[in-house]
């Protein structure tokens, strides 16, 4: 079992994890993975009487370690940048980087550990978990759309420069040396279909409510489904109770369990889930028949939503946020003729021409 968190305030964590961590055997195997980075959770007092191991994320570990596992297989073309005797600290801090060696460590994390593991992740703070839960779905898809592309253009670009090469007595090196090797894509992969499949793990969010309106808690609550992150479990703390009602009548319909105080998962539930209850996850319903598709994305208005189609692509435009979305096949390269909003629900339709 994959639990994953996230809150506003240290304080409902705690409480979360101390709960859930309490509830456990003794005898149970709990691995415990801090995410945040922050390296500032106090565990000792409830991890004691379990078998809990416990790990913080560290980024300029990670990235040590990368860079030693690269240096070898890319010597030549650290040679070329000038970057071959330097070490990972005098490396330039390059954007993303540091969620990158964050899913790194998340992924190795999901590849070392049994089936019968309890692993517990404690992601950062809401928005920052949400997009980090965002790109660990967008992985291998980034190697397969850009990386591998990019490396290829460079292999026909080699060749047509052969002739230079030879005269200026240069070496270009070959872009086999930046190809991801079997195991990095293997856990890119692991980790994709752990985060895409809400079956493979359960997400518990936890909301600060006492300082925001109604129409702000539905803006961040928009935010999950926007970045296809959508909590099983989320939990507003003293929310006002027109916003409850409001964020309450939006989820209803919907696969999210809405709390007013700290919960922790059935975990004996979630191991008898049954077909019928992994279908009530699903937050996308696509009818290749009828041609017709249900996306759960709550908190968003049909007023400020913008839908685009490029090609086989559907773009989701909302608050600054877009969401791509890549047709089935079996849609073929239909159009979306028509949309509707209703219960946190769109609804979109595609012409039978």
């Amino acid at each position: 079992m994959i639990l994953l968190v996230s809150a506003d305030r240290y304080a409902a964590l705690h409480q979360w994890l101390q709960e859930l961590l309490s509830s456990q055997a003794t005898d149970s195997e709990i691995k415990l993975f801090d995410l945040s980075g922050e390296l500032n959770l106090d565990l000792s007092e409830f991890t004691a009487s379990n078998n809990c191991v416990v790990q913080g994320f560290d980024h300029a570990n990670i990235l040590a370690r990368l860079w030693k596992q690269l240096n070898p297989h890319a010597n030549e073309w650290w040679q070329l940048l000038d970057i071959a005797r330097k070490q990972s600290t005098e490396l330039p801090p390059l954007p993303g980087i540091e969620d990158l060696t964050r899913l790194i460590f998340f992924s190795e994390a999901l590849d070392n550990s049994s089936a019968d593991t309890l692993l517990i992740a404690i992601l950062p703070t809401p928005l920052h978990a949400l997009k980090i839960l965002a790109m660990a779905q967008q992985g291998p898809a980034l190697i397969d759309q850009l990386l591998e592309p990019l490396l290829n253009w460079w292999d026909t670009t080699r060749q047509t420069l052969s002739a230079v090469e030879k005269i200026l007595r240069l070496y270009l090196p070959s872009s086999q040396q930046l190809r991801l090797n079997g195991t990095w894509k293997d856990r890119l992969h692991l980790l994709q279909s752990t985060i895409s499949d809400r079956n493979n793990h359960h997400f518990t969010l936890i909301l600060d409510g006492k300082n925001y309106k109604p129409e702000q808690l539905m803006n961040r609550l928009s935010i999950a489904g926007m970045h296809r992150a959508i909590p099983h479990v989320l939990v507003v703390e003293e929310a006002s109770t027109a916003a409850n009602v409001e964020i309450e009548n939006e989820c209803q319909n919907g696969p999210i369990i809405i709390n007013k105080s700290i919960a922790i998962p059935d975990l004996d539930q979630n191991v008898k889930a049954t077909e019928e209850n992994k279908k009530k996850e699903l937050i996308e319903e696509w009818n290749a028949e009828g041609l017709y598709v249900k996306i759960f994305l709550p908190g968003v208005s049909k007023a400020g939503l913008n839908i685009q189609q490029i090609d086989k692509i559907i773009h989701l435009i909302f608050n600054g946020y877009c969401r791509s979305i890549a047709l089935p096949t079996e849609f073929g390269a239909k159009q979306c003729e028509r949309a509707q909003m209703a219960e946190g629900w769109l609804n979109l339709w595609f012409n039978h021409d």
